[in-house]
């Protein structure tokens, strides 16, 4: 298993610095693999590539997420607003040490 971000150092408009578990500090250009997206405002992950949307990006300890990007459907069937999270894997593989 990968390590996990812990902690957010830097971010600005599209590149995160993140310390991560194993003592590392990472950076992720989400340009790079997410510029397909660019301008297109109703994809997720356009959204995300809008500089006062990327810059509130935050961690919980594991990944990096953006709050109340989506929806989702609680447990009675009503639908709230929800993370915009990846799967700390992709981060890994899509970053390099700083």
């Amino acid at each position: 298993m990968n390590p996990r971000v812990k902690e957010i150092l830097s971010v600005k408009p599209f590149v995160i610095q993140s310390l991560w578990t194993d003592g590392k500090v990472r950076v992720t250009d989400f340009r790079r693999f997410l510029g397909e997206y660019e301008g297109r405002k109703d994809s997720l992950f356009g959204k995300i590539l809008q500089p006062e949307i990327f810059v509130q990006a935050r961690t919980d300890g594991r990944t990096i997420l953006w709050d109340n990007l989506t929806e989702m459907e609680d447990y009675d069937g009503t639908i709230i607003p929800g993370p915009l999270d990846f799967c700390p894997d992709v981060l890994f593989e899509n970053s390099t040490l700083a």
